[in-house]
């Protein structure tokens, strides 16, 4: 009973947070902006039931000629949901999953986080409930239906967990901790990662010079060596091979980071709330149809945190806890100035940010850093029960303003076989058609396959076609010789074989389609796309790591 009664600030703030899952118990689905986690998720499942692992090559998106997509695009939730959908046989509820997962999962790490900072469970439990119910948490969950970022918000708090656990008790199980936490965060959501990791190591240096522990600071760095590596398998391809890729369609026109900066009255006054799309207003046009808003209870929770600390300003509790407040606050102002007109000249001078695409995006830095700073609300007060109402007030301040928010547009009454089939499938395979189409392709096809292969030249007789995720194969009977081409884009290591032999392959035709030859008689054909030298080295590396993590686990235990 004791120790329940420790945990009854954790326990209704995850309460709280399980109330706004709420929409995911519905039958059926829900609409929001990226409506692709079903397909992706129905695509990494080929991948895995042909052992392609891990996943780069899916066959049906870019028009059902197949594309790269896991090459480029972070995979660790569609894994995660992989596992639910061997077990339930059901897409739709295997995606529901996998937000829920991460929805509440960041209450958990943000709890944790804040109330091992602050040295307070009800901090903890303050600052979790005002992450959860954070505007742009529920824009991401139930408006762009942004899994990555939803991923990348539960995995934010679990790094500077396990980090501030590693200099606090310096133990080993926290430098395999964080090393986990932040390889996850890198195949969860790269950019997030790009936003965060200076202010990781920024942390780290922090906790160094409070702590006088150089040692401790050097576990931390390789905490994060390691993580990186365990990560390699995704990262290294999607950085060193993005120019085998159109990847700057995702930087141009509607994507472009000029088309999407925010003034502070979007951050810290209007209260709109809506469905529709971030736009570039000007005078007279089209407005946001979707809230950038910090949130009011917020930003009263940030006030009276540090009005609190102010009143405490010759006071040991402020000393104590005067650089933790400067870092939050230096990382919450950093974030709102990279939303704002203002910071470009920031983006124009670091290239990569450009892959960011939406400024707005520095919201989940914000988010991160207010609630964090408005759990400390409580380290001020020095009467339990006044600690008790000021927190019960504040949480249920924050529920009232934006319970509302956790919603969907629309329900659909639609089942997975719907999905994937008429209209529905190919709605979903046109949506991600421009999306990593391979550099060897000239344009997007104007329409989804309509064929397995063509004869260009010659006369044969071609039977026992088959495809797999990253495979195909036939057989053919040749009169004279003839070229043939797969519908199947180039991308490399793709390798065709004739009678075990490999053979040229010709990729230049406007979609960059694997065109080849084949001379006359009875001939087996297969191919398959294979590693690159660096695919098979980022591979390798994340063995390694995974070795390396493996070896210091059983050494602790030893």
């Amino acid at each position: 009973m004791e120790k329940l009664k420790r945990l009854r600030f954790f326990f209704l703030g995850l309460l709280l947070t399980l109330a706004l899952t709420w929409p995911l118990f519905k039958s059926g689905y829900f609409t929001h902006h990226d409506d692709v986690q079903v397909i992706r998720l129905y695509e990494l499942d080929k991948c895995i039931r042909d052992f392609q692992i891990p996943c780069r090559w899916v066959p049906d998106l870019g028009g059902l000629y197949g594309y790269p997509l896991f090459n480029y695009y972070a995979p660790l939730p569609y894994y995660f949901g992989e596992t639910f959908y061997l077990i339930s046989g059901s897409l739709p509820i295997s995606v529901k999953i996998m937000f829920g997962f991460a929805f509440v999962g960041s209450y958990i790490f943000m709890y944790l986080f804040a109330a091992k900072l602050w040295k307070s469970k009800l901090a903890g439990a303050i600052s979790g409930v005002f992450y959860a119910y954070a505007p742009y948490h529920a824009v991401d969950f139930y408006v762009r239906g942004a899994m990555g970022e939803m991923w990348a918000l539960m995995l934010i708090p679990a790094v500077f967990w396990s980090s501030l656990r590693l200099f606090e008790s310096k133990k080993l199980k926290y430098l395999l901790l964080n090393a986990l936490f932040l390889a996850l965060l890198a195949a969860s959501h790269n950019l997030s990662l790009m936003m965060f990791l200076p202010f990781i190591l920024g942390f780290g240096v922090l906790l160094t010079l409070k702590n006088k522990d150089k040692k401790t600071f050097l576990r931390f760095l390789f905490s994060i060596l390691l993580g990186l590596a365990l990560a390699a398998f995704y990262l290294l391809p999607a950085y060193f091979e993005k120019n085998l890729a159109h990847i700057d369609t995702t930087t141009m026109g509607y994507f472009s980071y000029t088309e999407h900066f925010k003034g502070l009255r979007k951050l810290l006054v209007e209260r709109m709330w809506g469905w529709g799309a971030s736009v570039r207003e000007v005078p007279g046009g089209e407005k946001d149809g979707m809230s950038f808003q910090i949130g009011w209870a917020h930003l009263a929770g940030l006030v009276l945190a540090l009005a609190g600390l102010a009143a405490n300003f010759k006071k040991p509790l402020f000393k104590k806890y005067f650089w933790e407040i400067v870092f939050l606050l230096f990382a919450l102002e950093i974030g709102i100035f990279m939303i704002h007109p203002d910071s470009l000249f920031v983006w124009k001078a670091i290239s990569p940010l450009k892959y960011l695409q939406f400024p707005w995006r520095f919201l989940l830095l914000v988010i991160f850093s207010v609630s964090v700073i408005s759990g400390s609300v409580v380290l001020c007060l020095k009467r339990s029960w006044l600690k008790l109402v000021i927190g019960l007030v504040l949480i249920a301040g924050v529920v009232a303003l934006n319970f509302s928010y956790f919603r969907p547009e629309k329900f659909l009454e639609i089942t997975q076989e719907q999905m994937l089939s008429g209209v529905n499938w190919d709605k979903q395979i046109k949506r991600s058609i421009f999306d990593y189409l391979p550099i060897y392709a000239k344009a997007p096809p104007a329409e989804l396959a309509d064929f397995n292969y063509k004869i260009n030249s010659g006369e044969e007789d071609i039977s026992n076609f088959q495809k797999g995720s990253n495979w195909f194969s036939f057989d053919s009977d040749i009169r004279t010789s003839a070229t043939i081409t797969v519908a199947q884009y180039y991308f490399p290591n793709w390798e065709v074989k004739i009678d075990k032999v490999r053979v040229p392959i010709d990729y230049n035709n406007d979609l960059g389609l694997i065109s080849f030859r084949i001379e006359s008689g009875s001939h087996s054909i297969t191919a398959k796309l294979y590693n690159t030298p660096l695919r098979t080295f980022a591979n390798l590396l994340t063995v390694f790591s995974a070795l390396v993590f493996f070896c210091i686990t059983f050494a602790k235990k030893k």
